[in-house]
């Protein structure tokens, strides 16, 4: 099968880290896979599928048996192209995204286009039937191998506890998790934080609290060998997550975690971290400290973690992944052509 991913720019990211992901996994199968992105091939990515850079002038594309976007801004890309029937990966509704509010009459505008869907969860899915009509199917994201545990009997005194995201984005709640840090150790808990982010660490971050250790931009083996270090994750999304990959490889990395109760986490993660509710860093702080000061709890937490990380192998993600693009091929060709809506004035 002959397959195109359409992408924006190839930031550093857990959307795109997916993305490849998929495109690896189907690479091995025998797919011609091809990634389309505005700018160069991503130095943060072992890819080795075809990466072309839709900045530069672009060879002549042969037809595609589907083509891919994976968001809302490669959609009249993607139709554009006109090399084949056209698909939606979904992994997050963009028109909850605060940043993104000013853009939300367009976004929908792309989302009332009847395209076949694949999302990362079924709390998407049911949402994009309900909202936009749109027919669906769950691909999950694949485990990194990367991210695997070491042997740990009980946390440290001194525990590190890993908070990953930008604080700059809403979505993150950054600052619920710092706040609960500020509280635990205002309890005693003389807890070290690691922060990892794909953006500088800013002064109003600083001024919460100051990591010991701060990873920008870093790859994932980096990221990996941190987080095994570590003793606790705190993560604080809020409901217009999509999915929550970092929490997905703390749990693989069999680091116990305490996380914001919301849809996606719900989903993947309710049999083995300790939900709170969002926005709430005295809860958090409490999730925590019940974690760090228990060991038979915390040693419970990271079973569990580990045995649901191990849902997402490859193997088990690898033939899901290609019965729903085949699904969306099938659907595409018996659904005519397809035009874009009118803009609102």
């Amino acid at each position: 099968m002959r397959l195109l991913y359409v992408l924006p720019f190839p930031e550093l990211g857990g959307g795109n880290k997916v993305v490849f992901q998929h495109a690896e996994l189907l690479s091995r199968l025998g797919w011609e896979v091809t990634v389309l992105a505005a700018g160069p091939r991503p130095s943060w990515f072992d890819l080795s599928v075809r990466y072309l850079d839709s900045t530069q002038a672009l060879p002549v594309l042969p037809a595609q048996d589907l083509v891919v976007a994976t968001y809302w801004t490669t959609l009249p890309v993607a139709l554009e192209l006109a090399l084949g029937p056209v698909a939606h990966f979904c992994q997050g509704y963009e028109g909850d995204l605060e940043h993104l509010f000013v853009h939300r009459a367009e976004i929908e505008r792309m989302y009332s286009l009847p395209l076949p869907t694949l999302t990362v969860t079924p709390h998407l899915s049911r949402m994009l039937l309900e909202r936009f009509g749109r027919e669906s199917r769950v691909v999950h994201p694949p485990l990194d191998e990367r991210f695997s545990p070491r042997w740990r009997w009980s946390p440290r005194r001194r525990p590190w506890i890993a908070v990953p995201g930008v604080f700059e984005a809403e979505v993150k709640g950054i600052e619920v998790a710092l706040r609960a840090v500020v509280e635990l150790r205002r309890r005693g808990v003389a807890s070290r934080v690691l922060r990892f982010s794909t953006l500088p660490l800013s002064p109003a971050e600083r001024a919460l609290v100051e990591p010991e250790i701060y990873l920008t931009g870093e790859r994932a083996e980096v990221i990996a060998r941190a987080l095994r270090r570590c003793d606790l994750m705190l993560f604080p999304s809020r409901a217009a997550e999509g999915f929550g990959l970092p929490l997905l490889e703390a749990m693989a990395s069999g680091v116990p975690a305490a996380s914001s109760r919301i849809p996606s986490t719900e989903y993947f993660a309710a049999a083995a971290v300790e939900l709170v509710p969002t926005d709430d860093p005295l809860a958090l702080a409490d999730a925590a400290e019940a974690l760090l000061h228990d060991g038979e709890r915390w040693r419970r937490h990271r079973r569990a973690g580990l045995r649901a990380a191990q849902e997402f192998r490859a193997e088990r993600v690898t033939p899901e992944l290609a019965e729903a693009l085949r699904w969306a091929s099938r659907w595409s060709a018996t659904a005519g052509d397809l035009t874009m809506p009118e803009a609102r004035p």
